[in-house]
């Protein structure tokens, strides 16, 4: 986190927190003598203070300090720090609305690191302007990494930002009514302020703001090297550790139905949901591929509807619906998996829920355009039965996103656990794409992005249904 301190002008870095691996905490050494002594707004914990958080999962440490604890990011965090605040604008018009808007500028290389930068204002009744600008950035050297999660760092980030906003709101008020009015209108006849120099605990009125940030800091971190992971898999599946794991302290994850994507909290306890019901041994037998081969010449048509909304209805045993509709939600970013019921008693229109899994015995509409059947039958015992209905037929060329999920699917290199990997991966990168058409503000815009990312015609029936939900 950085700002600008109005006797020098210049922005510098008030707040850093990193992630450590494979590094002795004991061994830090957080003494920054040498650094600039700023004012008391230049100023959060201190130069021989710092706040450390620990993943016991990863043994992962996360320190916050004034300055960076690792000497080599120094210098690039000082100038991400400047041009955060100082060069690097939005392509909004104006700063007021960049930080109206709460919106990220990405800037960098790979030699100054890749910054995420999101530029905000508090209020200060004694500033020039009346209020302060402040930055947080996050500097990374994985330029895809980084832009792969910018969907999850801007509502983190902007999160804050509201929250610091919402403290000082209420200090600067209550300034301005002991103050009164002929002291603010004093200074704007005059045009300038006797500064003085003020810390962002002032400004919040919050004596525990930086232990604040620290927590808010260390969980975006932590959280955001899990939304999308590079990993090398071998051998059989396995669950990650942080995935549903039967414990009795550390992270867990719930799903949100009001915002459709995943929270992790620190809490106690297992979170359940309707797929908890089918062991890891179930969920590993009846995985893709198994449908695949259950499902047979339908399931392009079947993977077809799941990527462009059109409802699927499934009855039969309820393990099997279960981990069928399952492994159709993988297909889909995690913002339209609230349209995904795993296990219904009863029916729900389309416009509730986009794939369902009824019992056996439930009633189902009878299939049509919009809406198609499958229905899984046990053949005595032996292999179960799909049988698929859809009063419609495939395009004859295919969306972009179905044809590499098909030939990753195909692919005898990978295991299944690898596969869900590669899934995830193509999920995630046309979920950006369609999050960055979002942005575009005309016509002839959204036709360039479209030729520069690469989609084409037959991808617009998954571009239109994503585009409503993300």
């Amino acid at each position: 986190m950085d700002h600008i301190c109005p006797p020098s002008g210049s922005p510098g870095s008030l707040f850093c927190t990193q992630t450590l691996r494979e590094t002795n905490i004991h061994q830090l050494d957080i003494a920054f003598d040498g650094e600039r002594k700023g004012c008391a707004a230049c100023t959060s914990v201190g130069n021989s203070t710092g706040l450390v958080s620990k993943d016991p999962d990863s043994n992962a440490h996360f320190v916050s300090s004034q300055s960076p604890v690792i000497p080599e990011t120094v210098e690039m965090v000082r100038k991400a720090a400047l041009r955060s605040i100082s060069s690097e604008v939005s392509s909004s018009s104006s700063t007021a609305a960049v930080i109206a808007d709460g919106g990220l500028v990405f800037f960098g290389d790979a030699h100054r690191g890749h910054v995420l930068s999101h530029t905000f204002q508090l209020m200060d009744s004694q500033a020039r302007g009346f209020s302060k600008l402040f930055s947080i950035v996050i500097l990374m050297k994985d330029k895809m990494f980084l832009l792969n999660i910018q969907p999850y760092l801007a509502d983190c980030l902007t999160k804050i930002s509201r929250e610091l906003q919402g403290y000082a709101r209420v200090v600067h008020e209550g300034e301005l009514k002991a103050q009164g009015s002929s002291n603010r209108a004093q200074r704007i006849n005059q045009g300038f302020s006797s500064y003085s120099s003020r810390s962002l605990i002032d400004l919040t009125g919050k004596e525990s703001i930086f232990a604040y940030l620290h927590a808010h800091f260390a969980f975006v971190l932590w959280a955001g090297s899990r939304y999308l992971t590079e990993s090398i898999t071998l051998g059989s599946p396995s669950v990650p550790p942080w995935l549903g794991r039967d414990t009795e302290e550390g992270f867990t994850m719930v799903q949100t139905d009001k915002e459709g994507y995943l929270m992790r909290r620190m809490g106690f306890g297992k979170v359940e949901d309707e797929t908890d019901r089918v062991d890891e041994w179930t969920k590993a037998k009846y995985s893709l591929r198994m449908f695949r081969q259950m499902l047979k010449d339908s399931f392009l048509s079947v993977c077809f509807c799941a990527l462009t909304g059109i409802q699927i209805v499934i009855r039969g045993p309820q393990v099997k619906g279960i981990c069928l509709a399952r492994n159709l939600r993988k297909m889909l970013p995690e913002p339209l998996h609230k349209l995904v019921k795993t296990h219904a008693e009863s029916y729900k229109a389309a416009n509730e829920c986009r794939i369902i899994n009824l019992s056996q015995d439930a009633v189902a509409p009878n299939p049509s355009a919009g809406i198609m059947r499958i229905d899984l039958v046990d053949d005595r015992g032996k292999d179960t039965v799909a049988v698929c209905v859809w009063e419609a037929d495939l395009p004859s060329k295919l969306p972009t996103l179905l044809q590499k999920i098909a030939k990753a699917v195909d692919e005898e290199l990978f295991t299944d656990t690898v596969l869900d990997k590669q899934l995830r991966a193509l999920v995630e990168e046309w979920k950006n794409k369609v999050v960055c058409l979002r942005k575009m503000s005309s016509n002839q815009d959204v036709a360039k992005i479209k030729k520069i990312m690469g989609i084409q015609q037959q991808d617009q029936v998954l571009i239109t249904y994503w585009y409503s939900h993300l």
